[in-house]
């Protein structure tokens, strides 16, 4: 007798704007797995790869150094192939740097 006029669970007026908040992280959550998850994969794959070739590169460089021309470096040289128109890797096949 107290309240004369009860509200009507006044607490339960929200449930529209709590349905479409969690649509809402869940379309922010679809997109973080769905989208930027694999791009960064590939982007961590991608830097991984350039680090190889950045240390192959810098060998090769002071391997080269260490020899007075480069035909010295052809016959002289163990950890790389000299192929016409690149260096390679006698290790890693695929990391090769062109030449001229």
């Amino acid at each position: 007798m107290y309240f004369k006029f009860k509200k009507d669970n006044s607490e339960l007026n929200d449930d529209g704007f709590l349905l479409m908040d969690s649509l809402l992280s869940l379309m922010t959550l679809i997109i973080i797995t769905n989208i930027l998850l694999p791009a960064l994969l590939v982007l961590v794959q991608y830097d991984s790869i350039t680090q190889s070739q950045l240390k192959f590169n810098r060998e090769l460089y002071i391997s080269l150094s260490g020899y007075e021309s480069f035909e010295e470096f052809k016959k002289g040289n163990d950890k790389f192939l000299v192929r016409p128109g690149e260096i390679c890797d006698k290790i890693k096949k695929d990391l090769c740097i062109s030449i001229k």
